[in-house]
């Protein structure tokens, strides 16, 4: 059976101020089509082999969905990264994904579309690290 909470740690600072190094995040598993523009998503990091392993999953914002608009943001950083996109709005089952500190963020600037099968959740609700609780 699988569960439909996960409890995720956060590691780098690709979220900051968001979330830090050391933030938990409880995650909802949800399907692609409950996912929204603004989100917090827990996805398969890109070439990544073993989706089970949680060092394999990043924390990124939605940036666009299925049928919305490609930011101008991503347009830019891809033709400088020569990635390709074909037309201007987001396919049918794919998610545009970006970190909230971009100077510290590999996302969907640098890897292209993630496919909605590589979702693990939807980010519930964040604990901060011990440290951090104020």
């Amino acid at each position: 059976m699988r569960r439909l909470v996960v409890v995720v740690d956060v590691q780098g600072p690709s979220m900051e101020p968001t979330l830090y190094d050391g933030d938990r995040v409880l995650v909802r598993r949800a399907p692609l089509t409950s996912v929204r523009t603004g989100d917090l998503v827990v996805v398969a990091r890109p070439g990544s082999a073993d989706f089970a392993a949680a060092e394999s999953w990043v924390i990124k914002r939605v940036a666009a969905t299925a049928g919305e608009h490609i930011p101008a943001v991503i347009r830019d950083s891809w033709a400088q990264n020569d990635i390709d996109f074909a037309g201007s709005l987001v396919p049918e089952g794919r998610l545009l994904l970006l970190g909230d500190n971009p100077a510290r963020s590999g996302d969907s600037r640098h890897w292209g579309f993630t496919a909605g099968d590589a979702v693990l959740g939807v980010v519930a609700r964040s604990m901060r690290r011990p440290a951090r609780a104020a």
